[in-house]
């Protein structure tokens, strides 16, 4: 095995999967799919409720069989965000003096999977008076200054950030950056010190935004992940399960892409003392190099971004996979589609406790497509179509007839 010194575009890789206002289409649609399933009833909301990570944290619970949906709970955050713009980026920020009551829930669990002692931290906002508006200064001219250096990279990952919130230094004890997959779209910086802790911040918070949106969306992370494999970075003390491995992968990646621009333009001396973008390239090598070795714990969309990124030459390895036995097939009753008129993929859910959502494309959404008219003979499918059955079948969204 070998790996290309020529490292591919973070965007174009990303493009190549899931070019970025479809990626956006596709998760609002689960989002909403998912509520009308939960909820009984139509799902109203706009695309910014529907990027509040507040709804998502509530909409992912729902998912997860750990809490009943709520339709009328409110979680709107508007009085408290202030919108800053840099180009064509956008980035809401918490500000207001109510944000802390808001957040106090999500900074909670953020703060309890970091693993730093001590109560959570607090949000820095409009109460703070100077140290908040410096702070703000900052994240303006931090958004800008990625907007300047990486400004494709940027348009990339920035969107997928649903509300940044500062924190205040004297309560962050050390976190330097946050973000957690309860809570989609919320990522946490300390109080800045320059532009460019804020521009690395959003390029590295916002790959793990990025990263978990094509999580939920494509074929990333098996259910039954191999427990027994763990990383141990060479650069600290830490054992990292795979999921955790491939999303620090992906982030490192784009970290890189950032320094490169960065070594580029001479401006290395602006970088703030807590910098991870001049090891960026060599941490993402080791893991990318390890994860070669656990290929088998990811599914068929993480191996080609892994392997995309690395240039990593030789084939995966093949998963074989389970076709369906002979009989004829129909649609489950229940089951709910949504259609996505940009990538021809399908969304299918079928309610329950937890309710279920699947993604499907190619063979599959082409067999659910001729199951909506009539049932289908296992026997009349092409091997890669009896697969994509068996999957089907195995997700209950389709059954044998007697």
């Amino acid at each position: 095995m070998t790996l290309s010194s020529d490292w591919p575009d973070a965007t174009e890789v990303h493009a190549a999967l899931a070019p970025a206002d479809a990626l956006l289409a596709e998760r609002r649609a689960l989002y909403r799919l998912a509520v009308e399933v939960c909820a009984s009833a139509p799902c109203t909301r706009s695309d910014d409720q529907l990027d509040n990570p507040l709804f998502r944290f509530r909409v992912g619970e729902a998912l997860a069989g750990r809490s009943t949906f709520d339709p009328t709970a409110d979680d709107s955050l508007d009085d408290v965000i202030t919108r800053l713009h840099a180009g064509p980026l956008r980035l809401d920020v918490a500000t207001g003096a109510q944000a802390g009551d808001r957040l106090a829930g999500a900074l909670s669990v953020v703060h309890a999977q970091s693993g730093i002692p001590g109560p959570p931290p607090r949000p820095l906002t409009e109460a703070d008076g100077e140290r908040h508006h410096r702070a703000l200064t900052l994240v303006q001219a931090g958004l800008a200054k990625a907007a300047e250096v990486i400004p494709r990279l940027a348009a990339d990952l920035v969107p997928h950030t649903g509300l940044l919130v500062v924190l205040d230094r004297d309560t962050s004890r050390g976190l330097v950056s946050a973000s957690s997959r309860l809570f989609p779209g919320l990522i946490l910086i300390d109080e800045p010190a320059c532009a460019y802790d804020v521009a690395e911040a959003l390029v590295h918070e916002g790959a793990h935004q990025k990263f978990f949106d094509l999580a939920i969306t494509h074929d990333f992370l098996a259910e039954d992940l191999s427990r027994d494999r763990i990383f141990r970075p060479s650069w600290s003390g830490a054992s990292w399960p795979v999921e955790q491995v491939i999303a620090a992968f992906h982030a490192y990646a784009c970290l890189a892409q950032f320094a490169e621009e960065v070594v580029r333009r001479g401006e290395t001396g602006l970088l703030g003392e807590n910098s991870l973008l001049l090891s960026a390239r060599a941490r993402e090598t080791e893991i990318g190099r390890w994860l070669l070795g656990a290929e088998d714990a990811l599914e068929g969309d993480a191996r080609w971004l892994l392997r995309t990124f690395l240039r990593a030459e030789g084939n995966p390895p093949e998963i074989p996979g389970e076709t369906a036995p002979a009989g004829r097939y129909v649609l489950d009753p229940l089951v709910r589609l949504a259609r996505m008129a940009a990538t021809g993929r399908v969304l299918a859910a079928r309610p329950g406790s937890p309710p279920q959502l699947h993604w499907l494309a190619h063979d599959a959404a082409e067999i659910v497509r001729r199951l909506e008219k009539e049932p289908v003979s296992a026997d009349a499918l092409a091997p890669e179509q009896a697969v994509a059955l068996a999957h089907l079948v195995r997700s209950a969204l389709v059954h044998r007839l007697p």
